[in-house]
């Protein structure tokens, strides 16, 4: 009965922007004054903002009143907003480090079907993928030169930071590696990038943010903490979580002695401040190989447990420690390192999407003890590829740089 009603709704409201999108259609042919009355219109605009991306896009420049639309802040926020609440999301998967393709599923479906891939443009030859957020990527270009870009696959923008962020250091000694992070500040409608150095005996320097917003990169000094994940094999936290205004790792104090003594480090991205959340619970101080994540909305942490498997605990209520609670096991397939395991989302029904080995990607039921569901094909890829997978919600944001098509 719900499901039928669903689509009901679903259809109703296709049908709506179908009329919608074949009234301006029309005006757009008469090129009257009536296009102009029609797009700033509040009901229509309100049709418009749950308008697929690419349908919006193929008339970017059938008028100066439909390029406004597609550039007005409140209308590009309004269309983000819907898509989110809508679920429209999609994976960017990128194979082999090469060839970029875009997979648009529903996560709100029951059998969580994948369409077919769709190949994208692609301003990059090779590249990595750091993060995403609100449809904006962070990607590494590693061929030929080494760049750091933001990029907007679904617009065709991108912005390279190489000369705004700082010139990574000389590789002499104790220096190790540099990651990055991306973010998005609410309260300033900003998409932040946060550089962090990584230097021998777990000791961060040279921290700086950069501002989309500004288009400058500021520094901070005795920074207290230090992030784990590419320092300690044992944990996989490099991507860092982006919940309730700030970004989440696993890390510690400098003057934490016990090597067991974990916390949860977060920046704010409003005030770009570092603070440190909670430390863990004692079931989850040990030596055990862990992974921060997200689960319905709530930072969770996967670990393995004794027998190789994985347990997965979510902080029930944000900065409670008492708060945390073990809620399934993952038992189907041992393995002995995190770096061999990704979770790449929820299903509005509840199920986990999981990556293992960069490759094969399953569904796991929580409500069933991690019963496995089944295994998660993408149509025409090999499951020999090295998959970067990204999830990410196509929208209008915008870099203001550089367009390739």
């Amino acid at each position: 009965m719900v499901t039928t009603r669903r689509q009901h709704q679903q259809e109703e409201a296709k049908r709506k922007r179908e009329a919608t999108l074949e009234s301006i259609w029309n005006d757009m042919r008469k090129r009257g004054r009536t296009l102009s009355l029609t797009l700033s219109n509040d009901i229509t605009r309100e049709i418009l903002s749950t308008v697929p991306v690419e349908d919006l896009l193929r008339f970017k420049f059938a008028c100066k009143s439909w390029y406004t639309l597609l550039h007005d802040p409140f209308f590009i926020n309004l269309h983000l907003n819907q898509s989110i609440s809508n679920y429209n999301f999609a994976f960017m998967v990128c194979s082999n480090f090469k060839v970029v393709f875009s997979v648009d599923f529903d996560i709100s479906s029951s059998s969580f079907k994948l369409k077919k891939p769709v190949k994208i443009d692609c301003p990059f030859e090779a590249f990595q993928i750091y993060g995403s957020c609100n449809g904006i990527f962070l990607v590494c270009i590693f061929l030929r030169s080494y760049k750091i870009c933001l990029w907007n696959p679904t617009t065709g923008e991108y912005k390279d930071l190489s000369d705004t962020l700082p010139k990574n250091p000389k590789h002499t000694q104790p220096f190790l590696h540099v990651v990055y992070w991306l973010g998005y500040d609410l309260s300033r409608d900003d998409y932040k990038v946060i550089r962090m150095s990584y230097y021998h005996k777990g000791t961060i320097t040279d921290i700086h943010v950069y501002s989309l917003r500004t288009n400058s990169c500021k520094k901070f000094h005795n920074v207290p903490y230090f992030i784990l994940g590419l320092v300690y094999p044992k944990y996989s936290n490099s991507g860092g979580i982006h919940l309730n205004g700030a970004i989440h790792w696993l890390g510690k104090h400098v003057s934490d002695t016990n090597d067991f003594l974990l916390r949860i480090v977060s920046f704010d991205l409003a005030n770009d401040e570092f603070k440190d959340l909670l430390l863990l619970p004692n079931v989850l101080l040990n030596d055990k190989s862990k992974r921060l994540g997200i689960f319905e909305e709530c930072l969770c942490i996967y670990q393995v447990n004794k027998d190789s498997y994985i347990d997965v605990f979510i902080m029930k209520e944000y900065g409670v420690k008492e708060s945390w609670m073990k809620i399934l096991s993952i038992n189907d397939l041992r393995i002995y390192n995190m770096r061999h395991f990704k979770a790449i989302c929820i299903t509005n029904n509840g199920k986990l999407l999981v990556q293992w080995d960069h490759k094969n990607l399953a569904l796991y039921d929580p409500k069933h003890g991690g019963r496995k569901c089944g295994d998660v094909k993408i149509e025409g890829l090999s499951t020999r590829s090295y998959l970067n997978i990204g999830t990410y919600v196509k929208s209008l944001v915008s870099l203001e740089a550089i367009k390739y098509f």
